[in-house]
């Protein structure tokens, strides 16, 4: 999905005095992970709130809800996957 990019310090990327327009998918995912329900003004009912999952015995509920928030979002969910490392992986993609 083409949108406005953020910055590494989430502030809008700005070039040569224009707002950067690139490829956000990866930023969109980060931002619903990230976020909790209610973070978003616009639309209080999305994020997943990942700090709320801290305990081991919570993982599927994590990955069930990311998969959801993703499909609310308009993303084809194919596969959402924690590593050994604890890195969410997913494999998610704009329609």
């Amino acid at each position: 999905m083409m949108d406005i990019a953020l910055a590494d310090n989430e502030d809008v990327l700005i070039r040569s005095g224009d707002f950067v327009i690139d490829e956000c998918t990866a930023q969109h995912q980060q931002q619903l992970i990230l976020n909790n329900k209610g973070d978003f003004k616009q639309n209080p009912t999305i994020g997943v709130g990942v700090f709320e999952y801290f305990d081991d015995e919570h993982m599927r509920d994590l990955i069930r809800t990311v998969s959801i928030e993703f499909a609310r979002d308009g993303m084809d969910v194919q596969d959402i996957k924690l590593d050994a490392a604890g890195v969410l992986k997913s494999n998610a993609y704009y329609k």
